[in-house]
């Protein structure tokens, strides 16, 4: 408990963003160092960046497969390696 309330203490103090797991990886890694060696990699901008996962469009896919089959173009629905979402 004693651990949980200082790291959620330092993490208000230093405003980190990240979770308090990640904070107390970072403590430990860091144990024997520096606290502005820390404080430092924990407020590092990240090196590389992501656009976050891709949003699959469920209602566009459906709208797309009932067109299909209302068209008669059921064929490639029985195969099995078809996929609506590639």
């Amino acid at each position: 408990m004693i651990t949980y309330c200082l790291t959620l203490l330092m993490k208000k103090k230093i405003g980190y963003k990240g979770t308090l797991l990640e904070m107390l990886d970072g403590i430990s890694d860091y144990w024997s160092k520096p606290m502005i060696e820390l404080i430092s990699k924990l407020c590092k901008e990240p090196e590389r960046s992501s656009n976050g996962r891709r949003r699959l469009e469920h209602q566009r896919i459906f709208e797309e497969t009932l067109a299909q089959y209302e068209a008669g173009d059921i064929f490639h629905l029985e195969d099995l390696t078809y996929d609506p979402i590639i």
